[in-house]
């Protein structure tokens, strides 16, 4: 009887940790889908806005390569760090300009996003951009604050 007992308690103890790793992965799948109510859904629920997925790339960032801006404006408005990277040092605002995201940079800016972080290769969201050939985005990001730098020598990092 008294075994029965603990693998009761034992089961009842992992369901809340079970429950929060389904949400966690829920909300990376939403984040990355661009699926903003089901995003504010989990947030409101607890689940973290800092989120990241099983490669240490947050929810933002997600969000940011995918253009999602409702998504990330969700996101930031439930604390999600401006400035979070993944693995390489990518974050939101490079993402966004890498793709040309120009409302999203905008969001992102005016979010506080660093528009000088570089990522582990040294580049910044301005070089991205200038890479691409966004040149709305290149111009948003120096009317920001970004810093001109050599895109051919970044490049070759």
């Amino acid at each position: 009887m008294r075994s029965l007992l603990w693998i009761v308690l034992g089961i009842c103890l992992a369901l809340p940790a079970a429950a929060a790793s389904d949400a966690t992965s829920r909300l990376v799948a939403a984040a990355t889908a661009g699926r903003e109510d089901e995003v504010r859904d989990l947030l409101v629920q607890g689940v973290d806005a800092n989120t990241k997925n099983e490669t240490g790339r947050p929810v933002l960032v997600m969000a940011g390569f995918n253009g999602n801006r409702r998504t990330v404006l969700t996101l930031l408005a439930a604390g999600a760090d401006v400035n979070a990277v993944d693995a390489v040092g990518t974050s939101a605002l490079m993402a966004a300009s890498a793709f040309g995201h120009r409302d999203l940079v905008n969001l992102l800016v005016v979010g506080g996003a660093d528009v000088n972080l570089k990522d582990a290769a040294g580049r910044s969201a301005l070089a991205r951009a200038t890479l691409a050939g966004h040149a709305g985005v290149v111009e948003m990001l120096k009317a920001a604050g970004a810093v001109e730098e050599d895109a051919g020598k970044v490049a070759k990092k």
